[in-house]
């Protein structure tokens, strides 16, 4: 689930789509804008999209390694 297996791509553990929403921001962004930016990435790639929910758990493993911040609604990397 967090590291890719046998059974799960890089592209659907949490560390790879983790490492595709660091990418994605390289400017302060809301929620649901770096959301809609990784969708738009993935589709862009060829990349299946995925829910919400497995987006929330890569911003809550980003937040716990302090690679993220959240302030006043706006997404940050720690670095900016």
């Amino acid at each position: 689930m967090l590291m890719p297996t046998k059974h799960i791509k890089t592209e659907n553990a949490l560390i790879g789509v983790g490492a595709e929403v660091l990418a994605l921001l390289e400017r302060e962004k809301t929620v649901s804008t770096l959301f809609r930016d990784l969708q738009d990435w993935r589709r862009d790639n060829e990349l299946p999209t995925i829910h919400f929910d497995w987006f929330l758990l890569s911003l809550d493993f980003l937040f716990s390694v302090k690679a993220i911040r959240f302030e006043a609604g706006i997404l940050k990397k720690m670095n900016q």
